[in-house]
C-alpha cells in the first residue's frame, strides 16, 4: 500500500511540475517578402521581383506587427515601413497603424486576408466589411519564414 501511494504522489508531483509552453500563432516570428504584385481587375501593374528590386522584412509578435523595406525602380528608390497591432481571426487579418510610412495610414485599419502554407503566407489587400478583396485594385505578398 506504501509503494502505491508513494509512486501515486511521484506522478502527481511530475505532472504538476510540469508547465505547458503558450502556443504561438502561425502568423508570430519573423518573415521575408519573396513576391509582391498589384493587380488593376485582371492586369498586372506592377511586380516585385520584376518592375521592383530590394527587399522587406515583417516581424510579428502576440499582438504587434512591423515591416520595414527598400525597394528599387529604375533609378528611384522607395522606402516602405509600418506598424502598430493587429487581430487575427481565422484567415482574416485587421492591421491598425500606430506608425507609416504613408502618414494618412496613421490611425487607420487595413483588412487582409491571410494564408498559410507550409512556411510560406500570403496577404491579400484591401478587403471590405464582408472580407471580400476589392478586385479592381488589390495586391498580394507572398512571404517566407526568415531565418
Amino acid at each position: 500500500m506504501k509503494k502505491i501511494t508513494y509512486l501515486s504522489l511521484i506522478i502527481v508531483l511530475i505532472i504538476g511540475s510540469c508547465t505547458q509552453k503558450e502556443i504561438k500563432s502561425p502568423y508570430e516570428g519573423a518573415w521575408k517578402v519573396v513576391s509582391w504584385k498589384a493587380m488593376e481587375g485582371d492586369s498586372l501593374i506592377w511586380v516585385f521581383p520584376g518592375d521592383y528590386t530590394g527587399s522587406e522584412i515583417s516581424i510579428n509578435t502576440k499582438n504587434n506587427f512591423l515591416w520595414a523595406g527598400r525597394y528599387k525602380r529604375d533609378t528611384t528608390f522607395v522606402d516602405n515601413w509600418g506598424g502598430g497591432t493587429y487581430t487575427l481571426d481565422g484567415n482574416r487579418l485587421e492591421h491598425t497603424f500606430s506608425y507609416c510610412v504613408d502618414k494618412n495610414m496613421v490611425g487607420t485599419k487595413r483588412r487582409l486576408l491571410w494564408e498559410l502554407k507550409n512556411d510560406t503566407a500570403s496577404y491579400t489587400w484591401p478587403c471590405d466589411e464582408n472580407w471580400q478583396v476589392n478586385k479592381e485594385k488589390y495586391y498580394v505578398q507572398k512571404l517566407i519564414r526568415a531565418e
